[in-house]
């Protein structure tokens, strides 16, 4: 991945960009892959994503600042997920460019179209990014592009891609650079996000829980890192405490799994990449601890670094 120019020529272009949809349409696989880097978990489960990821794309030509958000969705009745649908409309307010994601096998669909226009997008222009198009037949995308390309939409680029392999993401970059406006980084080089480690610890290690955990449970669950620390006396060795909070008795030994099987196995998985992403040796304890409705709680969602406007009220 190319770094930023050390110095900067007139044409050189900036912006924040907005990745909007519903859930489990490829967003933060495409953040990922865009960067070339992982900064955003991805799993098979819908709303996986629960608060806006900044992911910074250094180019030749300029810097790209993408806003990855929650899938937009029925908030239903908890905190937790009225947040997550706030935090993604507020992502979308005074950007340079929304990339609206759309899955490509299912459609453009009425439920698409609704979301796309609660979106407070003022002026900015929309891509409509329709995503996974390793998974159709290609003799349907034709017909599909020549009805979504029509004057009363509003996409100023309609563009088919595959977030996972790559496909047409060249074509995207160069698309997304021709909007953005003219000015200077916004980030130094080589910063590829705004997320402290904790943030990222906990992300991780929530999205190995994900995987081994087959049930609705995962929705239920919460990562807080409580320590993360260098040992003293040992330099280049991390401390991370790390909570893992369920609300339900019958939930925790779920988690831990028969003589603590699970637990332990979600522990080595997420100590080894935390280990690569970060470029430390990490000693990592987790602990399940029972939180009865976690979700409501203001203070709690706080410390887990969900959004700020979280209020008691809410």
């Amino acid at each position: 991945m190319s770094s930023g120019p050390t110095s900067l020529s007139p044409s050189y272009k900036s912006g924040f960009v907005a990745i909007a949809g519903r859930p489990n349409t490829g967003k933060s696989t495409f953040l990922n892959q865009i960067l070339g880097r992982k900064v955003a978990i991805v799993t098979h489960k819908p709303q996986t994503t629960r608060t806006r990821i900044l992911g910074v794309l250094h180019q030749p030509e300029g810097q790209a600042v993408f806003l990855d958000t929650p899938g937009i969705h029925s908030p239903g009745s908890s905190r937790l997920n009225r947040a997550m649908v706030r935090t993604a409309l507020d992502a979308c307010r005074d950007v340079d460019l929304l990339l609206f994601f759309v899955d490509l096998p299912s459609g453009f669909t009425s439920e698409d179209l609704e979301i796309m226009h609660s979106l407070p997008i003022g002026q900015s222009p929309v891509f409509l990014v329709m995503n996974k198009v390793d998974r159709i037949d290609r003799k349907s995308l034709l017909p599909m592009l020549a009805r979504l390309e029509q004057p009363a939409q509003p996409f100023a680029r309609i563009l088919p891609i595959s977030a996972l392999s790559g496909e047409n993401l060249d074509q995207l970059r160069a698309q997304i650079f021709k909007i953005l406006p003219n000015g200077p980084p916004f980030f130094p080089e080589g910063q590829i996000s705004d997320q402290p480690e904790t943030f990222i610890v906990a992300e991780i290690i929530r999205e190995k829980l994900f995987f081994a955990l087959h049930q609705e449970l995962p929705y239920a669950l919460g990562v807080r890192v409580e320590t993360f620390a260098e040992r003293e006396e040992i330099k280049g060795l991390w401390d991370v405490g790390v909570v893992i909070m369920v609300e339900r008795d019958s939930h925790k030994g779920i988690v831990i799994g028969k003589g603590g099987s699970l637990l332990k196995r979600v522990g080595t998985q997420a100590r080894k990449e935390l280990e690569a992403l970060l470029g430390i040796k990490i000693h990592l304890n987790l602990w399940v601890r029972v939180k009865n409705q976690w979700r409501e709680n203001v203070s709690v969602l706080r410390s887990m670094g969900y959004p700020d406007h979280l209020e008691a009220g809410d």
